[in-house]
């Protein structure tokens, strides 16, 4: 079984989002884009200019409580950054095309 699942739906500004969920506990969910949020915990997606960002899980706009957390937080977004390079863009390289990275847009 695959550890994570993606989904599309609106942000809460009505912009819809490509966004990708742990299925174990603690459930974590985090949204694909093309930058990253300053402060918040994301992960470069490799080769292309996109970045799973966190958004919080589940349950919504929260994090679990426990000793390094924080630490956990960034390992899964690592993994999801990972599985989402080898499981959706692999699969589909055209859709993506626009947000790899190349010589011509490597700084």
């Amino acid at each position: 079984m695959n550890p994570f699942i993606t989904y599309r739906e609106k942000d809460d500004k009505g912009v819809l989002q490509y966004y990708i969920l742990q299925r174990d506990f603690p459930h974590l969910v985090g949204v694909i884009l093309p930058n990253f949020t300053i402060g918040n915990w994301y992960a470069p997606i490799s080769g292309y200019m996109l970045w799973v960002n966190f958004t919080g899980t589940l349950r919504g706009n929260q994090i679990p409580s426990y000793q390094d957390v924080g630490k956990e937080i960034q390992s899964i977004l690592d993994n999801m950054s990972c599985w989402f390079g080898e499981q959706r863009i692999a699969m589909d390289e055209k859709r993506f095309k626009k947000f790899k990275i190349n010589a011509a847009t490597a700084i």
